[in-house]
């Protein structure tokens, strides 16, 4: 396993922490005031359960909880209330698998933290002659109170390089050192709120702990708003502004194109994909919105889906399911992971990385999730406006296309210089219904499909062939002239003759009758049609049928 070596130092260092922590406590059972213990407990167990978070990590003020029962009880009932509200802060999302593996990576090395947080600091304080027990006033202690906070940030700074040392975590400098100031503005108003918690508890006892609680409650929610920033808001904005271009896109291709276009304007991009798994036929796009190979990441995701978790995010590479993992081939640590968005036949899915820790936001994940749900819809609606589309424009029998395919494609064609000359061709089975009489509708109707797989078969991509009505199909050649159109249908009708039409059982020979019209300039397409017909009455059914005819040469005959 790739972090394997971080497990085992980052356990290792929690062993011996949670040895020493528990000897202490055992050593020092009777000098707790277990009714304050708890009660200071209590308000620090409230205030963890809602962090402030910042880029991917949690600020919870509960330090504040730690000192107050430093400076009034010691380093052993620190030492246990700093673990204790840890084990709470950790415990709160175990019930998530998102949750369970980062505290499998992360409680650990929180643990050290926590420790020498509580542990150096206070430390360095008693160090220098700082009181300890009621009644005790920080602001008299001013020496020994400048080492506990010098100590206390110089600890908080080597945190991230203790986290990179038990856990591998890389952040870039700017953002380690955006993340120390706002660790040290922390830290310090828990110390200044240290200060008068304890000053108000001396006065007023339990009442003063919890004003100055209320107090802290308040600021917080304050700074949680604050690091709610205007980007983040924006953000939201362009998601639902995405969700109504989305909806108004009529080609899956430019849908997701736009797509993609717009999530990169959202959200950091650096590899990713997108699933579209229509009832279990599944299409794969990479971020250009190119069709891809499938992505193992796509099977795992669904594999191990939850429902009652829609989306992740991944904030580090620990925190990743083990097999999501194995599966990268670059360092990524943030992933926003959508799992199968369900419209009423579709599933759309996503992945996106990137290489910074802490780079997606939870709100806007599930944002991300309700743009998948309009994306699923609006692949839905063009799907279902693509299938009406191709019904009204196909035989129903034959699969072919039909007279008002016939009709819109062959005018785009009459009307563009290069497909000229055109040639179109009449072709009408002879004594069909004669076929129908002796052997049954059915078998009729097998006769037409198999014409019309054959006709498919002998014209180029670049062709038409229709099912014109009944026993008669239409071709349109665009760039053929009388002499090849001529020799095509000479090929067309010989294949049909050759061909045995039916079942094993029965086996027929049917042939045809083609009439030619070729023009060289515009012409309009009904005035094509009937020169066509006339061709292949006149020209094919009255001399004989299974015969080829161009209305060229009829013309001819009767000038």
């Amino acid at each position: 396993m790739r972090f394997r070596k971080y497990l085992v130092r980052s356990w290792l260092a929690w062993a011996i922490v949670f040895t020493g922590v528990t000897y202490l406590t055992l050593h020092h059972l009777e000098s707790f005031d277990w009714s304050l213990f708890w009660f200071i407990y209590t308000l620090g167990a409230l205030f963890v359960m809602n962090p402030l978070k910042r880029r991917h990590l949690h600020f919870t003020f509960h330090e504040m909880f730690v000192f107050i029962t430093f400076f009034l009880y010691g380093l052993a009932p620190a030492l246990l209330m700093g673990q204790l509200l840890l084990f709470t802060f950790q415990a709160r999302t175990f019930n998530r698998r998102v949750g369970r593996r980062r505290f499998l990576h992360f409680y650990p090395l929180n643990t050290v933290i926590e420790c020498l947080l509580v542990l150096l600091p206070g430390l360095a304080y008693i160090g220098l002659g700082g009181r300890i027990g009621e009644p005790v006033h920080l602001m008299q202690e001013g020496v020994a109170m400048l080492a506990f906070l010098g100590t206390l940030f110089l600890v908080l700074t080597m945190s991230f390089v203790l986290s990179y040392f038990m856990v591998g975590e890389r952040i870039p400098f700017p953002i380690m050192w955006r993340l120390i100031r706002f660790d040290w503005l922390v830290v310090s108003l828990e110390l200044l709120f240290t200060m008068i918690a304890i000053e108000s508890y001396l006065v007023f006892g339990y009442v003063g702990l919890i004003v100055t609680f209320f107090i802290l409650s308040v600021l917080k929610m304050s700074m949680s708003k604050a690091t709610e920033t205007e980007e983040t808001k924006t953000k939201v904005d362009q998601v639902e502004r995405l969700k109504e271009q989305l909806y108004r896109v009529d080609s899956e291709q430019l849908l997701i194109e736009k797509f993609w276009n717009g999530l990169r304007d959202v959200v950091e991009v650096e590899r990713g994909w997108l699933q579209v798994n229509r009832n279990g036929e599944r299409t794969f796009y990479d971020m250009t919105g190119r069709i891809i190979p499938s992505v193992p990441d796509a099977y795992t995701i669904e594999r191990y889906q939850d429902e009652d978790e829609p989306c992740f995010v991944y904030d580090s590479l620990h925190e990743w399911h083990p097999e999501l993992q194995q599966q990268q081939q670059e360092l990524h640590h943030s992933a926003l992971v959508i799992q199968p968005v369900w419209g009423a036949e579709t599933a759309v899915s996503c992945m996106v990385s990137t290489t910074a820790n802490g780079a997606y936001e939870t709100p806007i994940a599930i944002e991300v999730n309700r743009l998948l749900k309009t994306l699923s819809w609006s692949i839905e609606r063009i799907d279902e406006r693509d299938r009406l589309q191709h019904e009204s424009l196909t035989d129903p029998l034959t699969g072919l296309h039909n007279q008002r395919a016939l009709r819109s494609w062959t005018t785009e064609r009459l009307n563009d210089v290069a497909s000229y000359p055109l040639s179109l061709f009449l072709v009408d089975l002879d004594h069909f219904k004669s076929i129908n009489d002796t052997y049954g509708h059915a078998f009729g109707d097998e006769v037409l499909i198999e014409a019309g797989q054959l006709f498919t078969r002998s014209v180029r991509a670049t062709d038409l062939v229709t099912r014109y009505g009944g026993e008669e199909f239409v071709f349109v050649f665009p760039r053929m002239d009388e002499a090849a159109a001529q020799l095509v249908g000479e090929k067309i009708r010989e294949a049909l003759r050759r061909h045995d039409f039916g079942t094993e059982g029965t086996r027929i020979t049917v042939t045809a009758s083609i009439g030619i019209e070729t023009i060289h300039e515009y012409e309009d397409l009904d005035t094509v049609l009937r020169h066509a017909d006339r061709a292949m009455y006149v020209g094919a059914k009255f001399n004989g049928r299974d015969r080829v005819a161009h209305y060229q040469e009829l013309s001819t005959e009767v000038r």
